[in-house]
């Protein structure tokens, strides 16, 4: 075998390990929901949708798609039940009974990942202001000090 032939042998096997591992690669991002398609990243997501979430939230769990309109946002989080008032004032939002979150695309979200309702849950809304801004609502169910939040961003 030739020099030149196995170099150039080595140089394809090595594209293939290289096209092989990126083909493999786990196209996913940081903290979305393991069981949906995203194409948008947390941070960019909260970007677009004009969200601010507690600097201390944890299980932050996403899911959004861009598209050539408006995407959703559908993301949960825990957070100290302290920090719900500087999220509400950060995110212009109204604090709701939980009477009108029923019904809420975060209400609806959050049956769909196990929450039922307790006494003590309530919601937040911030209504559109402006040709770019985001329809958003929230769903609060404190359990003790930290808060189960779930969001919808539209």
């Amino acid at each position: 075998m030739s020099k030149h032939y196995r170099t150039a042998a080595l140089l394809v096997a090595a594209s293939c390990v290289t096209l092989l591992a990126a083909g493999c690669s786990d196209d996913k991002f940081a903290h979305q929901y393991p069981d949906v398609d995203v194409n948008v990243s947390l941070e960019q997501a909260l970007r677009d949708h004009r969200i601010k979430i507690p600097k201390n939230a944890q299980d932050v769990k996403y899911s959004a798609n861009d598209g050539p309109e408006d995407y959703p946002l559908y993301l949960t989080f825990k957070a100290s039940c302290s920090a719900m008032k500087t999220f509400a004032e950060k995110n212009k939002l109204t604090r709701l009974s939980m009477e009108k979150v029923w019904g809420t695309g975060a209400a609806v979200a959050a049956q769909g990942r196990g929450w039922t309702h307790r006494a003590g849950d309530y919601g937040f809304r911030r209504n559109p202001e402006g040709a770019t801004a985001k329809r958003v609502s929230v769903l609060v169910s404190p359990k003790g000090s930290v808060c189960h939040v779930w969001v919808d961003s539209w």
